[in-house]
Order: structure tokens, then C-alpha cells, then sequence
């Protein structure tokens, strides 16, 4: 018998009668192993991020009904609400800074643990203050464990695999994660709720210990070596991704001119900084990143999540809300499962127009529905649950599933910690706002009122988008780059894959 083999299929030759007989076996891909186990760990920490939302819903509403031994207002409430969104801004701080120094996998880890402590808080709280003490250090945790997810997935992706990997952890985890929150705490007391997040907080931090380290910080650090080394054990060696890291190398070899070698951490973040400042390309995407952001807080991802079991009593009038919850928190899981199959078939400025339109129609509508049916109609809860879950399966199938993988794409590498923590400082702002006033606007404007300024700001930013987003599918990391620097794909991108071809990389 005689073995023979190559890069994907092992033969196995016999000779029976002095005819040879060929027998092939196919060799598990490691490659493929080490990329479910990443994405895996990715998305455990997205449902863990998702569940302190869920969570937070049914405990807010508990703290509505006057929860025993404790005496809070609806002022009280509102902070403990909207803390998180605010605090988290301090975790983007947090999250540039670490991730700069130990890298991306580590750095998820370390900021990972502080929510252990959290829940513990949560469960023993018997205060206004230790609530809110606790909304301030799982908002850090929370801000610098989301941030780094949008950044590792990205950067641990090729560009086939980039939009349905970004959607898996970016989308579909948050949504069960808030799913499940969202049911248990209807079933079960917050307190209880509170110590189960401990189970996915816990996986947060150890899985990513056994990752192996993303590339693409390698690459940005001049540890060219160590890059190309870990790029190929997530990938393998294909024709196609030997040009992908081709292109990952060159370019960061050519920017790496740009900068003083061996400066301080600091010093040398801050001459990044300086030179981005300076160049047109930083601007249209700082105002480009601003503007998903307000459609972000308009759509009311993050503001539906944490009042939704709020929302639902009111709107409907009605305290037993587990099928409503059920059917809308389902509607939102199918929702964000969907782009996983639509990334595949349509265009990415095609997903976010079609989508955003009609999940935008369908806000104003619900508006509308709020407005001129009467609450004693016997169809209304339902209507308003059903026009509710459409719109979360039409919105996270569309536009929010494009903008999660949007703001994955955008950032230069080099700046992404500076990036990340600018643009992050904003959204969190503005979602803290929405959150914190979001009472006094349900009571001055009245649900459907809200609808549809949400749904008129949502409008503008589509119609900008339209205008100065550009198509990304099919494009690297370095190619989106390239355009904000040139205004165009093409010949940029020609002239690169040219050189990479061109150039061979130490094996």
C-alpha cells in the first residue's frame, strides 16, 4: 500500500491483482475547527451582552410594581435604565487601551470579568445605590467586551465569510441572549435571572484564553510573522486567502513607513492620530459612522430591548404579556437569523434600503394604529404586538444587520481603538439619552408620537446613506480603507492584488 497526499485529500493506493485500486480520504480542516471554536466563543459573548439587556427589562418593570424592600421612583428607575449607555463609554476608554496592549482575545477576557461581580450585586441589592452602582460597572464591561467584538469578528473573517460571521455575532447572539432575559425574568424573579447571566459571563471569559490572536492586530503591531502564522491557522492556505493575507501584509508594511518605529504606546497612538486628522478619508468616515449611529438610536435597538416588557403592558393594558413577548422576541431572533441567507443573495445597500424602508412604514403604521384605534378595541393588543414584531423582523433582517457589519468595516486599522472609542462615545451618549427621556416622551407624546419622530430620523439618515455609503460586499478590510483614502475601489485595488501576486510571503 502506498500513501500520496495533498493540501486537502490524503490517497491511499492498492494494488489487487497488479490493478491498482485508489482510495481517498478527506483530512479534517483545522482550520475550519479553530474558526468554530472562535466564532463560537464570539457569539456566547454577544448572548451574554444581550441577556444584561433582557435581564435589565424585567427587573425594571419589577421595580415599576414597587418591589418589596425597595422604594424608587420613576426617576430612580429611569437612571438605573439608561446608566449602562452612558458608562459604557468609559469601557470603550478601557477597551482601546487594553486591547492595544495584550491584543483582542486577552483583552475580551479581562473585561469580560468584572460582570461576574455585577450579578452578584444585582442579586443581593437591597439599595438605589448598589443598583446603580452596578448599571456603572457592567456598563464599562459591557462598552469594552461589544466593542471588541465588532473588531475581532471582523478582523478574524475573510471577506466571504465577513458579513454572515459579523451577523451571527453581532445580531443573532444579542437577540437570544435578550430573548431569554426577556422570558425568564416574566417567569422567574430578576434576582434568579440575575444569577443565570453568571453561566454565559463565565464562558466569556475563559473560551477566548484558547483562541489564537487575530492577525490583523499582529499585522498592525509589525509582527508580520506572527501574523502570517496565525492567519493561516484560522484559514488555511488557499489561492484565495493567501491573497487576502498578501494584501493584509503589504499594506500594513507600507503604513507602517508612516509612523516613528519603537515610540511609546502613547506616542505612538497619538502620532496616528495627528496624521488621520489631517486627511480627508477620516472625516467621511467620522461623519458616515455618526449618522449609522443616530439610526442606530432612532431604530431603538438598545431602547425597545431594555423597556420592551415595559412597552407591551402599556401599550396593550394587559400584565400578562408572555405570549406578546414571546411572538415579538421571536420575530426578533428570526430577524437577525435571516442575514445570514440574504448577505449571501443581495447587496448590502440593497438589504439597508428595501428593509429600512418597509420596517420604517411598518413603525408609522404601528403610529398610527397607537393613534386612532381605541384600547378597548378587542384586536388592539394584538395588532400592536403583530406590527411590533414585523417591524423587528423587517428591521433586524435589513438595516440593522447592515450597520452592525458597517461598523466592522469602517475603521482604519490603526485607529480602530481611537476610532471605536470616539465614534462609541457618541452612540452611547445618544443612547443614554434616548433611554433616560424616554419616559417623559411616552408620557408628553405618547407612544405613537415617539414612532414617528423615530421613524422621520431614521428617513433622513437613509437618505444620506444613500448618497455616501459605499457598496462593501466582496471588498477587504484594506479595500474599504482605500476607497475613503481615494474615492474609489478599483485601481487601488488592482494595483494591490497586482504587487501581492507579485510578491511571495516567508512560508
Amino acid at each position: 500500500m502506498d500513501k500520496y497526499k495533498t493540501s486537502n485529500v490524503s490517497f491511499l493506493q492498492f494494488k489487487i491483482n497488479n490493478k491498482k485500486l485508489y482510495i481517498t480520504v478527506n483530512k479534517i480542516n483545522l482550520s475550519n475547527v479553530f474558526q468554530l471554536f472562535i466564532f463560537s466563543g464570539l457569539t456566547i459573548c454577544s448572548v451574554s451582552d444581550g441577556f444584561i439587556f433582557g435581564q435589565m427589562s424585567g427587573m425594571v418593570d419589577a421595580l415599576r410594581g414597587k418591589e418589596n424592600g425597595l422604594s424608587l421612583n420613576d426617576g430612580d428607575i429611569s437612571w438605573i435604565a439608561s446608566t449602562i449607555n452612558a458608562t459604557c463609554i468609559f469601557g470603550f476608554v478601557l477597551a482601546g487601551m487594553v486591547t492595544e496592549k495584550v491584543g483582542r482575545r486577552r483583552a475580551i477576557a479581562i473585561l469580560s470579568l468584572p460582570m461576574i461581580l455585577t450579578w452578584i450585586m444585582l442579586y443581593f441589592a437591597e439599595s438605589f445605590a448598589i443598583l446603580v452602582a452596578s448599571r456603572v460597572i457592567v456598563g464599562i464591561s459591557y462598552g469594552g467586551v461589544i466593542l471588541l467584538t465588532y473588531v475581532t469578528t471582523a478582523e478574524y473573517t475573510t471577506t466571504k465569510q465577513r458579513a454572515a460571521f459579523v451577523t451571527i455575532v453581532t445580531a443573532v447572539g444579542p437577540s437570544i441572549g435578550t430573548a431569554l432575559g426577556h422570558v425568564l425574568s416574566i417567569l422567574m424573579h430578576w434576582r434568579t435571572v440575575a444569577l443565570i447571566g453568571i453561566i454565559p459571563t463565565t464562558l466569556s471569559i475563559v473560551l477566548p484564553l484558547f483562541w489564537v490572536e487575530s492577525p490583523s492586530w499582529l499585522a498592525s503591531k509589525g509582527r508580520f510573522e506572527e501574523s502570517m502564522a496565525a492567519y493561516r491557522e484560522l484559514h488555511g492556505r488557499s489561492e484565495a486567502t493567501e491573497v487576502e493575507l498578501k494584501l493584509l501584509v503589504n499594506f500594513e508594511k507600507t503604513k507602517q513607513k508612516e509612523f516613528t518605529p519603537n515610540k511609546k504606546l502613547y506616542l505612538s497612538m497619538l502620532e496616528k492620530i495627528i496624521l488621520a486628522l489631517k486627511q480627508m478619508y477620516f472625516w467621511k468616515i467620522s461623519l458616515l459612522v455618526a449618522v449609522i449611529s443616530v439610526y442606530r438610536v432612532a431604530g431603538g435597538r438598545i431602547l425597545y430591548n431594555t423597556l420592551a416588557i415595559t412597552m407591551l403592558q402599556e401599550m396593550t393594558k394587559n400584565s400578562n404579556i408572555l405570549m406578546s413577548t414571546l411572538l415579538v422576541d421571536g420575530f426578533i431572533v428570526t430577524g437577525s437569523i435571516l442575514p445570514v441567507y440574504l448577505f449571501r443573495k443581495m447587496k448590502t445597500r440593497t438589504l439597508l434600503f428595501l428593509f429600512g424602508l418597509t420596517s420604517n412604514i411598518a413603525l408609522i403604521v404601528l403610529s398610527a394604529c397607537l393613534y386612532y384605534i381605541p384600547r378597548e378595541n378587542v384586536y388592539f393588543a394584538w395588532v400592536c404586538s403583530s406590527l411590533l414584531a414585523f417591524y423587528f423582523i423587517i428591521a433586524y433582517a435589513g438595516p440593522y444587520a447592515v450597520l452592525e457589519l458597517l461598523l466592522s468595516e469602517l475603521y482604519p486599522l490603526e485607529l480602530k481603538s481611537f476610532c471605536t472609542f470616539f465614534y462609541g462615545t457618541f452612540a452611547g451618549f445618544a443612547t443614554f439619552l434616548s433611554i433616560k427621556l424616554a419616559p417623559t416622551m411616552f408620557d408628553s407624546m405618547g407612544y405613537h408620537g415617539v414612532f414617528l419622530l423615530n421613524a422621520t430620523i431614521v428617513f433622513l439618515c437613509l437618505g444620506y446613506l444613500w448618497f455616501y455609503l459605499p457598496e462593501t460586499k466582496g471588498r477587504t478590510l484594506q479595500e474599504i480603507e482605500q476607497y475613503f483614502r481615494n474615492g474609489n475601489f478599483d485601481n487601488d485595488t488592482d494595483l494591490n492584488l497586482e504587487q501581492c501576486e507579485s510578491e511571495d510571503l516567508v512560508a
